[in-house]
């Protein structure tokens, strides 16, 4: 089983991690209007310092990444205990390989747009709309906006 969790569930909670997360379109109290990510807690969002940089919330993104873990921790137990699967080696490797580049990289732009890094969220928020995204798609900010604007004349 020991196996299974570095070859399977570790890759797993990392692909889910990255590509299927929620957002939600809120106000920053005493602040602006702002797309947050992340799920089940807010991890993300823009960076208020300059453009195209990201503030990311240390403690969230841990406890999200823990929830991801459990969640494929529970597939692996349950299509192990279906079937027996065995990952061929070539796979995981080439899966670290690939990972191993986008972590390269992702530090690389993170370093690059002056992204900043928070032990723990400090302001709360208002949320007026959500909805999950698959590789961080969400409506377009106008449309968020309007839909926010028509509620708010009724």
């Amino acid at each position: 089983m020991k196996r299974h969790v570095f070859t399977f569930t570790l890759p797993l909670a990392i692909l889910l991690f990255v590509l299927v997360t929620q957002w939600s379109f809120g106000v920053v109290t005493d602040g602006k209007h702002e797309i947050f990510y992340g799920f089940p807690f807010i991890y993300k969002c823009n960076g208020w310092h300059t453009s195209l940089s990201t503030q990311y919330f240390l403690l969230e993104m841990a406890l999200n990444f823990l929830c991801y873990f459990l969640f494929s921790f529970l597939i692996t137990v349950l299509v192990n205990k279906k079937w027996s699967n065995r990952i061929p080696k070539g796979i995981t490797i080439a899966f670290w390989s690939v990972f191993g580049v986008f972590f390269a990289a992702f530090v690389y732009l993170s370093n690059e747009f002056d992204d900043i890094y928070h032990l723990k969220r400090d302001f709360d928020v208002e949320i007026y709309d959500r909805g999950f995204s698959v590789m961080e798609s969400h409506p377009e900010w106008n449309q968020l906006m309007d839909e926010y604007w028509e509620e708010d004349k009724r």
